[in-house]
């Protein structure tokens, strides 16, 4: 709740500036595999640059490791972006500081009509990790919302 509260306090902020110049991003999900929030102000006079970008992840699958299940991001890991009028895509990279290796890759992709608040799309998390010694991955889909500003 803590990181959707500051990703609204970011955006509340952004939305205080001049139209022109930011607007936000936000984007939620919540099943039965995962929850998490992700965002951004958004500079319009960068190209759509998403910067003070953070959020967090929990994994709720029993398998998951414990250093897995809940997750908080920073701008470093925001790998890529892509925002326009029409899409959105955000991929989100975490790898385990510590033995044995693993990674955990967030990818969100969403469309909206320009004047829509809202756009609707897929997330993809991706989980990496070596059982084993054998790196082995796993994947969790599933749906998207994602509120847009400016």
């Amino acid at each position: 709740m803590v990181p959707r509260l500051a990703c609204l306090a970011f955006l509340a902020l952004a939305a205080a500036a001049p139209a022109h110049a930011t607007g936000g991003v936000s984007c939620e999900a919540e099943d039965r595999s995962a929850k998490f929030t992700i965002g951004s102000p958004v500079g319009r006079s960068t190209g759509g640059a998403l910067f003070q970008f953070e959020g967090a992840l929990e994994l709720k699958g029993r398998d998951v490791a414990e250093d897995f299940r809940k997750l908080s991001f920073a701008k470093e890991n925001l790998t890529q972006s892509w925002f326009d009028a029409r899409e959105l895509r955000m991929r989100v990279y975490h790898e385990r500081a510590g033995e044995p290796h693993g990674t955990v890759e967030l990818t969100v992709e969403a469309r909206g009509n320009p004047e829509a608040e809202t756009w609707r799309g897929r997330y993809t998390i991706r989980l990496g990790e070596v059982v084993n010694g054998e790196f082995r991955t796993r994947q969790l889909n599933g749906r998207v919302s994602c509120s847009v500003e400016g």
